[in-house]
């Protein structure tokens, strides 16, 4: 790119004006009264939602929409003025330590109720319609999380994230070119939207279901009868059509893009956080160079503290889980059935597999001088238009392989996996273990390279720069791939079936939250009355 021969984009300049809008808002935001609950009620709360996280394993951007979840399921029931639950809700996010306290304007309880309005009236819309008892809860469920979902956008409002999640997806509008003449440009659209809510603002499976019901139904928050009465009408096929979208086979392929590039919608991000006029900041592209070094430097001191964080949490989460496991499993096996304990074992069982995961955090590390210049020139490429430029990325969808190429795929990858798992079989054999502490240890290793993964993607999100196979790698990936998918099958279903998680929302948090709420309305009755006697 020649200095002084160039352009700014549109899509660029939307975007920078989204900001200053944004940070307009922010301004006024100020001054405008704010919720405040009692400091001392939200500490207590505040230790068993740390508690509570730690048994069980989330990203942490999830957190928010699933403490929400929690909270209406026990608060959302038939009879109850959907609008009543808005301040409950509020309080608990806060005790919980999701917002801050006296931070969050006032109003945000009547745009809360508002939603739960919403919601409800869905709710009595569509459920009379549905005759079957498994759908009607099926449908609960979705519904409940789809108003979760709204609330956390409303409560911890991320407005700058939503305009780089439009810039991004107006930009790989123009980029992608997807070589298949049966996708539309309709479902190009959708698909491309996805990838970008998914790879960029790491959404699961339900919040990228409520961005886009909004994609689908543009006035959704705008609580329209109208609009109401469409979803409810369809709302078995509304919620099937949103989890086929998400499911589309093009959605790897351009996942692995959107994840490629991903860098420097950060990067730019945080540099137009920085800058007062960013538009003055890019009329000078040595200036502009200077801020992306300064904010890249500073991300990857972010992503070493996230790696810290994640780690830790993990490693807590999986000595918990084995110390529990081993004291209802192992244990009482070695004195029935031994008669006495197998120690080796049982210390291998439970020190290994958090010691594992804390050494690959560990070997973790990012090629930081050459990421950062491959960084600074996809950004240029990004924000400036200039002669000569042409940047384009081919999706090719899956191509069906051929029943016997299939056949014969299938067949090497069983046999990879008879391997992996026949080596490991006898190692621990070797090393004197019986069927149960075997079945433990090969468990936790499998939840250990999954969560392994996991912390090593929180750093690859940095890097920029291509991945080059080599025959040791490809032979790695091999032996090791059996074992991850174990272990994401294995987390998969642990998140279903976590009975420690399940004993303390149904048994503890219920009666905890109710004695929380009677404390703080009594403390709301002694400031009254306080109050009273300095009037």
């Amino acid at each position: 790119m020649s200095e002084g021969h160039f352009t700014i984009p549109v899509s660029v300049q939307r975007l920078i004006k989204d900001y200053n809008k944004q940070r307009r808002a922010r301004a006024e935001l100020e001054h405008v009264p704010k919720f405040k609950v009692s400091e001392a009620i939200g500490r207590m709360a505040f230790f068993y939602e740390k508690l509570r996280n730690a048994l069980e394993y989330r990203e942490e951007n999830l957190l928010v929409k699933s403490a929400t979840v929690r909270i209406l399921k026990r608060r959302f029931v038939p009879g109850m003025d959907p609008a009543s639950i808005a301040k409950p809700l509020i309080t608990e996010l806060i005790h919980a330590g999701y917002i801050r306290n006296n931070t969050l304007p006032e109003t945000a309880l009547d745009e809360v109720a508002k939603v739960l309005i919403k919601y409800a009236r869905l709710l009595g819309k569509a459920i009379p319609s549905i005759e079957q008892q498994d759908q009607r809860d099926d449908i609960f469920q979705w519904v409940v999380t789809m108003a979760a979902c709204e609330i956390e956008e409303i409560v911890t409002p991320a407005w700058e994230k939503r305009a780089v999640i439009e810039f991004i997806y107006v930009t790989l509008l123009e980029r992608v070119d997807i070589l298949s003449k049966k996708i539309t440009e309709d479902e190009r659209k959708v698909q491309i939207y996805i990838a970008v809510l998914r790879g960029h603002a790491r959404y699961d499976h339900d919040l990228t279901s409520y961005h886009l019901l909004n994609f689908f139904y543009p006035d959704w928050k705008e609580h329209k009868e109208d609009t109401i009465n469409r979803v409810a009408r369809n709302i078995i096929n509304v919620k099937a059509t949103l989890a086929k979208q998400i499911q589309h086979s093009l959605q790897d392929r351009l996942l692995r893009q959107v994840k490629k590039i991903n860098a420097l919608f950060v990067i730019l991000a945080n540099v137009f956080n920085q800058t007062e006029d960013p538009i003055i900041l890019l009329q000078n592209p040595a200036a502009l160079e200077e801020a992306i070094e300064e904010e890249t430097r500073k991300e990857y001191k972010k992503v070493k503290s996230k790696l810290r964080r994640t780690s830790l949490r993990s490693i807590i989460y999986l000595f918990v889980t084995k110390m529990l496991v081993a004291f209802i499993l192992e244990v009482p096996y070695d004195f029935i059935f031994l008669g006495h304990l197998n120690y080796i074992p049982l210390l291998i069982n439970v020190s290994f597999h958090p010691m594992l995961l804390f050494f690959i955090a560990l070997m973790i590390h990012i090629p930081a001088k050459e990421n950062t210049r491959k960084i600074i020139e996809g950004i240029k490429n990004l924000v400036y238009n200039y002669d000569g430029k042409e940047v384009v990325y081919k999706i090719r969808p899956k191509t069906a392989r051929g029943a016997v190429v299939n056949f014969f795929f299938r067949i090497f990858y069983f046999l990879a996996f008879v391997f992996t798992f026949g080596v490991l079989i006898g190692l621990l054999i070797f090393l004197n273990f019986n069927w149960m502490s075997g079945v433990i240890f090969v468990m936790f290793l499998t939840l250990v390279s999954f969560f392994g993964l996991r912390v090593r993607q929180i750093a690859k999100d940095l890097v920029v720069l291509d991945h080059k196979d080599n025959l040791l790698s490809a032979t790695i990936d091999l032996f090791s791939i059996p074992i991850v998918r174990a272990g994401r099958w294995l987390s998969v279903n642990f998140a279903k079936y976590n009975f420690i998680v399940f004993f303390l929302d149904v048994i503890i948090e219920a009666p905890f939250k109710l004695i929380l709420d009677i404390f703080e309305d009594w403390l709301g009755y002694i400031r009254e009355k306080r109050e009273e006697i300095y009037d």
